[in-house]
């Protein structure tokens, strides 16, 4: 609907003025939102995308490489032979390129590419190191289920994790607990996964009072969260493709827990 604003008379203008000014403001207005449509029918089709590079280690070129396209698209390719890879096909404005290979790490981690092409994507491999805050590699870890199977985080390596750190004591930890389901419904067809990790109480118990499908295990002597903790929990961890952590923050905020996860899909 079109907002016609008005324009302010001055004191001392008479009434035929008056009528004038009224004329020439929804004469503006008219041309105003003849000039809007005009402007519709003209827009530009999106430009089709290309983003191109490649992987190499010291001289060598690395062939088999996962790499990720991420963010307002989706895709996955391998290097060939040479070291090389591309996409292409698509449009958009906003996008990340992730490669993919258990115990590397790349420089950089990855690209943050805006809606223009481009073919000097290069990355160099070297041999992982480990950590626990934003921009380090998670380091693998096992720990047991309900059925007393180990799950292991290096099980999902190439998907998008989340790491959730819970307890039975712990309010915020339960009402989060009954939105993480939706959540993982919701992306784990797109490459997705949630890993939630109990301090206290028992896995079956939280996986069935709250109906979750994905692993529950048990950190009750705190071997994991020992490494990461802040001293709260819940505690909340995204991992990209690469095992990086992306987001890491105690208590949980959903919709910047979401954006993650959505950037790195």
């Amino acid at each position: 609907m079109a907002r016609l604003v008005g324009i302010p008379v001055p004191k001392g203008v008479g009434m035929r003025s008056k009528v004038f000014v009224l004329f020439l403001a929804l004469s503006l207005g008219v041309s105003f939102l003849a000039s809007c449509k005009g402007d519709s029918n003209s827009t530009d089709p999106p430009v089709e995308l290309r983003f191109k590079g490649k992987i190499s280690s010291g001289s060598q070129r690395l062939a088999d490489v996962s790499v990720y396209l991420s963010w307002e698209d989706s895709m996955r390719t391998q290097t060939n032979a040479n070291g090389e890879f591309q996409f292409s096909g698509f449009s958009g404005s906003h996008f990340i390129i992730t490669p993919s290979l258990e115990g590397q790490a790349f420089s950089p981690s990855n690209y943050e590419l805006a809606g223009q092409p481009r073919n000097d994507l290069d990355f160099i491999a070297q041999p992982a190191s480990y950590g626990s805050v934003s921009r380090e590699i998670a380091a693998n870890f096992s720990a047991k289920n309900w059925d007393g199977k180990n799950v292991s985080l290096y099980d999902y390596f190439g998907q998008v994790v989340l790491i959730d750190f819970s307890a039975d004591w712990c309010g915020p930890c339960k009402e989060e607990a009954g939105h993480l389901e939706k959540i993982y419904q919701d992306y784990k067809d797109s490459g997705f996964q949630i890993i939630t990790l109990l301090i206290s109480g028992y896995p079956g118990i939280w996986a069935s009072d709250y109906k979750l499908t994905f692993p529950v295990v048990a950190d009750t002597a705190e071997k994991v969260f020992g490494i990461y903790e802040e001293g709260y929990v819940p505690l909340n961890i995204v991992l990209d493709r690469n095992m990086t952590i992306r987001y890491k923050q105690s208590g949980y905020y959903e919709s910047a827990i979401i954006n993650t996860i959505t950037k790195y899909l």
